[in-house]
């Protein structure tokens, strides 16, 4: 399964770009997910996930706290 996510970069501080997002949730929250500019999408992010819904829960909520970490 996929899903593109478009990010609203203005919200978030010391976030500049859709890779930037991507790298730094990578370094620190340990999930990956790719940025949408490698499929044209600036400032969209491509989320596919293929796991059991408990690790697929545990991923998002890691994306929440780094999200919320990260707004104004």
């Amino acid at each position: 399964m996929t899903v593109m996510v478009k990010l609203n970069v203005s919200m978030l501080k010391d976030i500049i770009d859709d890779i930037d997002f991507c790298f730094k949730l990578a370094k620190e929250e340990s999930v990956i997910i790719l940025p949408g500019v490698m499929v044209g999408l600036k400032n969209w992010v491509w989320m596919t996930y293929a796991a059991e819904p408990s690790l697929l829960e545990e991923a998002l909520e890691r994306v929440k706290t780094f999200c919320h970490s990260h707004c104004y």
